[in-house]
C-alpha cells in the first residue's frame, strides 16, 4: 500500500473514468491550504498561481480554512472555485503530479455542471473530519 492509501483521510473515489486517491491531509497540500508552501520549485509556483495568487485556495464565506470550506459544502453554498480547488488539491495530496491534476480538473470539472463534482469535493473535504469507519457508519 502507498502512504496515501494508508492515510486515514485518503479516499478512493471514481473520477474521470478511474478510481483515484484524494487526500487533503498530505503535508504538501496542508501547506498550500495554510499558505505556508515554499516557492522553491517552478511547478509549485504554477500550482499556487492556478489556485489563486494572494487568495487562499479555500477562501470563501466563513473563512479560508478547511473547516470553513467544509461548512460551505454542508450548507450547499460552495462555489465552483471551491469544487475545483478541493478536487485539485485532493488529487495532488493523493500522489498525482500537479500538472496532471490540473489537466484532469480542466477537462472534467471546469465549466461542467457542479453537482457530480461537488459530491466528490464534499467527500474529499469531509474526510479531514471523519475517519473511514465513521464515514461508512
Amino acid at each position: 500500500m502507498t502512504k496515501q492509501s494508508t492515510n486515514p483521510c485518503a479516499r478512493q473515489i471514481s473520477f474521470a473514468g478511474k478510481v483515484r486517491t484524494f487526500n487533503l491531509n498530505d503535508p504538501k497540500v496542508s501547506a498550500m491550504i495554510a499558505g505556508g508552501a515554499k516557492l522553491k520549485q517552478v511547478a509549485r509556483m504554477i500550482t499556487i498561481s492556478r489556485l489563486g495568487i494572494g487568495r487562499a485556495p479555500l477562501a470563501g464565506p466563513y473563512g479560508d480554512t478547511a473547516a470553513a470550506c467544509h461548512k460551505r459544502f454542508l450548507e450547499k453554498i460552495y462555489s465552483a472555485t471551491d469544487v475545483e480547488n478541493v478536487i485539485t488539491l485532493g488529487l495532488i495530496g493523493g500522489g498525482m503530479p500537479e500538472d496532471e491534476a490540473f489537466a484532469l480538473v480542466d477537462e472534467h470539472v471546469v465549466g461542467k455542471p457542479l453537482e457530480a463534482n461537488a459530491l466528490i469535493a464534499s467527500e474529499t473535504i469531509a474526510a479531514l473530519f471523519a475517519d473511514k469507519e465513521d464515514a461508512q457508519a
